[in-house]
């Protein structure tokens, strides 16, 4: 006997307020979740519960009578959906939800190992929930879908395409979507392997042991040449997949030795290639008397993460590559430094000599410059022909969580106080929104009072040297 209208509300009703305690449930695991890992894993949440209308017409489609069975052949009344930031924060919440005692595991669909033909991922999990009802308590199902932002982006899209053509979507739009969807998926991957060079888990493991690894083979590669080349890069070409097979053909390496699976793949993070995608290579010279097994291809994230360390690596590139490098790293430091220079040391200086200079009765003549990297005068100062006030500093970049810069107080020429500034960075994390929050402004820590004195100490000294009487020239 078919539900009455009456009687399919008040079962909705009761697979609402699942969806609304298992969403509480999936909500409360963020917080730990990025506690854990020092970063948000789940995004967002998204929830439903299918309305009478999507119900009866789902069920009519598998020729299903509305009744009291309906919710046992229907196990997606209640949907909720896991967003999360990257593929392996997937695994990690999939395997929460099925250790958890408040839910069993009915069914399990991997999209996202073994995607649709259509190009569709996620991890699909059918779970049993057992809830508390005004007329006692009951044992419902609900689907739990978690996918990546990006396999979401894509979803949304193709969604609307259903929409749009019905499920007669032409082939070629169909095969358009399928082509995305495979490029969405690499770009996931990528994500996630930058995601661990930035952490420092891949840069500090596979990055840095690789990179090291293929040092070596440079080095061997260039023992006759008796030097070794101006940059790394110089051995790396940019060649499609397809490309480097037929290199690689041409320059004698076995067919059976070429594994296109392992081919299409990125020697340092495994990331798949697609065959048409541009990787870096190194192909072996005709000369190479040992042929490379594993030809070297790097994706671009996994390239320009070894590059660096390949430059540091090879030892006569290391100190020129650090010397072209420093300046433009200085850049954000250097503008915040000469801020800072200029607010609360040249302008409160030039004040007080420029009153000093009137009271003694001489000429002021000032020549500034502008902070730099290394040892630089910022600020010479004559006072007629006798006197001369200079500020230096000494500054050697560090990137670190702390910037320290000295500046050098000479009253001809000799040292007379020194004051050491520390920058440190803001400090920025990241909302459920991924929007980026100002936790800790920008800082510049000194001694205010060391300042004064030598301010005090550059006017008392220039008395000294003239002979004046007169007093309060600091104003």
């Amino acid at each position: 006997m078919e539900l009455t209208l009456a009687e399919l509300d008040n079962m909705l009703a009761t697979y609402r307020q699942m969806e609304v305690e298992l969403r509480v449930k999936l909500e409360s695991l963020r917080a730990p979740l990025e506690a854990k890992y020092g970063r948000p894993v789940i995004l967002f949440i998204e929830s439903r519960t299918k309305k009478a209308k999507s119900l009866i017409e789902k069920a009519r489609r598998y020729g299903w009578p509305v009744n009291s069975e309906i919710s046992s052949r229907i196990k997606d009344i209640a949907g909720l959906r896991v967003i999360v930031q990257h593929l392996d924060d997937i695994e990690r919440v999939v395997s929460i939800l099925k250790n958890r005692r408040d839910l069993r595991l009915i069914n399990e669909k991997d999209f996202v190992r073994s995607s649709k033909p259509s190009g569709y991922r996620s991890h699909h999990l059918i779970v049993e929930y057992e809830m508390y009802t005004p007329d006692g308590a009951v044992t419902l199902f609900a689907e739990i879908q978690v996918r990546t932002v990006g396999q979401h982006f894509w979803a949304v899209l193709q969604h609307s395409m259903m929409y749009k053509y019905g499920l007669e979507v032409p082939d070629h739009i169909a095969e358009n979507l399928r082509l995305i969807a495979e490029e969405t998926n690499k770009a996931d991957e990528k994500m996630m392997v930058m995601r661990q060079a930035v952490s420092k888990d891949l840069e500090t493991d596979q990055i840095r042991a690789y990179a090291r690894h293929l040092a070596g083979i440079l080095q061997r590669m260039e023992a006759p040449m008796a030097k070794i080349p101006p940059d790394p890069a110089h051995h790396f070409e940019t060649l499609t997949v397809l490309e480097l097979s037929f290199q690689l053909g041409r320059r004698g390496m076995h067919p059976q030795s070429l594994r296109p699976q392992e081919l299409a793949r990125c020697s340092c993070c495994k990331a798949p290639f697609l065959l048409h995608e541009e990787v870096r290579a190194i192909l072996p010279r005709m000369d190479h008397v040992q042929p490379i097994s594993d030809p070297v291809r790097l994706c671009n994230v996994c390239y320009s993460l070894v590059l660096p360390i390949l430059r540091w690596e090879l030892a006569p590139v290391k100190e020129r590559v650090r010397q072209q490098r420093e300046p433009e790293e200085a850049g954000h430091l250097n503008r915040k430094f000469q801020q800072f220079y200029g607010d609360k040391i040249q302008t409160p200086l030039l004040t007080r000599l420029q009153k000093a200079s009137i009271l003694l009765g001489e000429h002021l003549t000032v020549c500034p410059a502008n902070l730099n990297v290394g040892a630089v005068t910022l600020l010479k100062a004559k006072l007629g022909d006798g006197s001369s006030v200079q500020v230096a500093s000494d500054w050697d970049p560090q990137n670190a969580e702390l910037e320290n810069l000295s500046f050098y107080f000479k009253v001809n020429y000799r040292v007379i106080g020194k004051l050491t500034v520390t920058y440190r960075y803001p400090e920025i994390e990241w909302d459920e929104f991924h929007e980026p929050e100002l936790v800790e402004p920008e800082s510049f820590g000194y001694n205010e009072v060391e300042l004064e004195r030598i301010f005090t100490q550059i006017d008392s000294t220039l008395r000294e040297m003239h002979g004046a009487l007169r007093t309060g020239v600091g104003g």
